[in-house]
């Protein structure tokens, strides 16, 4: 078979189609990336050609400015509290629906000097205090809070959408960029618990707090399919079944997902759904959305198996991943890094419609030898080059 560009064989595994070798991705296709590369390479076009350097396949990725920083007026402070041991970070967005306030427990390992809408840090119930959005009465103000940047703020990001489109197409990759989905800016922004007590208490609530992400989703798909991308990466890694039952997301989380998933095929532009545990029981939910990618799929997740989601959706949906980050990649010997990538390979590739690659981000945590991260990523790109050929 000829030798295809990076583009030609991700395009190709990911539409089923013969490739000319297993393409093997860390970043762009699927959520995450290299620690130790990207300090290396902060500038993500020089981080691509590094990754081509290597023989890796790559998609060079683009984050576009979610939301407006200029339609509505914020307020931050700090206040001390009777039986805190660290202060307390207050955010306030007034809008002309009303105001709403972030309150937010501060310490040690809280990474921001501010508050920033959307945080992982912000989701522990120990950590906010109070959440953004606690019920019907404060959507009219969200949806201020999420109205499209302007003109000016979108600036940047189109000429830079530009110089990377250039720079794909000149050598012969992918152009990805990211959404932030539905469940993950709801749970951003009022918690695990509230929202799932909300499905069931209070539903009409939710429908209509989904409705109004989902809007912002949308159009931010829009954005990135007006940059010429060639790959959306969808955000769902709260929306798997370590949060909602498979009935529940069905009844929330199913549509927005159908509608982005019709978006994206009318544009022809691929759909990547991040989900990397807990997907094993939504499996006939995704059969029936026929999105393009499953990404970031991790063989240690509780009860993934990797040959199972194989057998109910392979054929249909392209697979990226199949290599535990933490405890392989991050902590791992070579020989488990050596086991992980053959086992990938056997159980994912046949047929096609498989893309190896990390179960998640690698590196990112605090005091990990990074050395030992390098060699493991070595390895992994030494393993598929001896197993599937360059």
């Amino acid at each position: 078979m000829t030798v295809m560009s990076s583009r030609e064989r991700l395009l190709a595994a990911i539409e089923h189609r013969p490739v000319d070798r297993v393409p093997l991705c860390f970043e762009g296709v699927c959520h995450g990336s290299v620690v130790p590369i990207d300090r290396r390479y902060p500038d993500p076009l020089d981080r691509a050609r590094y990754y081509l350097s290597r023989g890796v396949d790559h998609a060079v990725h683009l984050t576009p400015p979610w939301v407006s920083t200029s339609n509505v007026q914020t307020r931050q402070g700090v206040q001390a509290q009777p039986g805190e041991a660290a202060p307390i970070l207050v955010k306030e967005y007034v809008t002309p629906a009303g105001a709403l306030q972030q309150v937010i427990r501060t310490s040690a390992d809280y990474p921001h000097t501010h508050v920033p809408l959307f945080s992982d840090h912000h989701v522990p119930p120990t950590r906010s205090l109070r959440y953004l959005v606690n019920g019907a009465e404060d959507l009219p103000a969200l949806e201020y809070i999420l109205q499209a940047p302007g003109p000016e703020e979108l600036a940047p990001f189109r000429a830079q959408s530009a110089a990377a489109r250039r720079f794909c197409d000149d050598a012969g990759l992918l152009l990805a960029g990211s959404a932030p989905g539905v469940g993950d800016p709801i749970i951003w922004l009022s918690g695990i618990e509230p929202v799932l007590l909300a499905a069931l208490d209070d539903p009409a609530f939710l429908e209509a707090y989904v409705a109004v992400v989902a809007r912002c989703n949308l159009r931010i798909m829009e954005l990135l399919i007006d940059a010429g991308v060639d790959v959306i990466v969808r955000r769902g890694w709260y929306e798997s079944t370590d949060f909602w039952s498979p009935t529940l997301y069905r009844r929330f989380l199913f549509a927005p997902l159908q509608q982005e998933v019709h978006l994206a095929r009318q544009a022809g532009v691929k759909l990547s759904y991040v989900m990397n545990t807990g997907a094993m029981p939504l499996l006939p939910a995704f059969a029936d959305l026929g999105f393009d990618v499953l990404s970031n799929l991790d063989p240690l997740g509780p009860g993934m198996d990797l040959a199972a989601v194989k057998a109910r959706i392979g054929d249909d949906i392209c697979l990226c991943g199949g290599v535990n980050n933490t405890h392989v990649l991050e902590q791992g010997s070579g020989v488990e890094v050596e086991r992980a990538v053959c086992e990938a390979i056997d159980s994912l590739a046949p047929g096609s419609g498989f893309i190896l690659a990390p179960g998640d981000s690698v590196g990112y945590v605090d005091g990990l030898d990074t050395d030992l991260v390098q060699r493991n990523i070595d390895v992994m790109i030494a393993t598929w080059q001896r197993v599937c050929g360059r």
